[in-house]
């Protein structure tokens, strides 16, 4: 992961069954493990039915509080995961969306 990125907390998957999470400098491992995930090579991973909305909806709150980059992209990206959640009241507040234009190039956007 990029050098300015290594203390954040960067979702990569929401839509499958299984959530991944990069925090390559482990400095949210504590409160990663209090919320159910477990450390997978380099990343965090839970595992989640698809079907167990309000679980995922209090993970993705969760992460919201901690300040994690939820990744932008298309066909369901976290980010669009998480902005269709708040949509339909089931998180509230801000995020934070990360775009990458490059491996060393990224925007960060409050949505």
């Amino acid at each position: 992961m990029n050098e300015q990125l290594k203390d954040k907390v960067v979702v990569t998957e929401l839509a499958g069954n299984n959530i991944l999470i990069a925090n390559d400098n482990d400095n949210f491992k504590s409160m990663l493990f209090s919320f159910g995930f477990e450390k997978v090579g380099r990343y965090y991973s839970i595992s989640i039915s698809m079907r167990d909305v309000d679980k995922r909806a209090y993970l993705i709150q969760k992460l919201i509080e901690i300040g994690a980059l939820f990744s932008a992209g298309k066909d369901w990206s976290p980010s669009e995961i998480v902005g269709y959640y708040r949509e339909k009241g089931l998180i509230e507040g801000h995020y934070f969306e990360i775009s990458w234009r490059n491996k060393q190039d990224f925007n960060i956007t409050t949505r």
